[in-house]
């Protein structure tokens, strides 16, 4: 029971998270004012990702280009997470593993696509599919971890 009310508090604050503007959650005032205490001597590689439709660029926009690369791994520990807090909760009640890994992955899928949906209503925020598809992957990565730490404590 305890593992279901974590994973619903977590959900909560997926959505919490989901209707805040871009301007709440921009983080890249704070990276500028950290570079202005800390001075970095090296000329940044010219890294270009694109995502979404939108090009990302290290040299040209660094600040842009960390908080894309942060938003995407949040995207896959916050769902990580949630995929670990169901897929632990369904295998204490010793529901067989198939079972235990198909029903997170599709509540993981569900959460992430109604924070999807959320997101397009909130202010300079944009929706994606593909950021499901991350979701998803954040979800297979946080039971494949869990499961493969919790086989190594077993086996010690």
């Amino acid at each position: 029971m305890f593992w279901l009310m974590l994973a619903g508090a977590w959900i909560v604050m997926i959505w919490l998270m989901s209707s805040q503007s871009y301007q709440q959650q921009n983080i890249q005032p704070w990276l500028q004012r950290l570079t202005k205490q800390v001075h970095i001597g090296v000329t940044l590689p010219d890294v270009h990702l694109f995502y979404n439709g939108h090009e990302y660029s290290l040299r040209e926009r660094p600040y842009a280009f960390v908080e894309f690369l942060f938003r995407k791994t949040a995207h896959l520990l916050v769902y990580a997470v949630l995929a670990v807090l169901i897929y632990g909760s369904l295998r204490y009640k010793r529901v067989r593993v198939i079972t235990c890994i198909a029903v997170a992955l599709m509540i993981v899928v569900m959460i992430a696509s109604i924070d999807e949906y959320i997101q397009q209503f909130s202010p300079n925020r944009t929706s994606s599919i593909r950021d499901v598809g991350v979701d998803l992957i954040g979800g297979c990565s946080g039971i494949a971890i869990y499961t493969g730490i919790r086989t190594l404590v077993r086996r010690k």
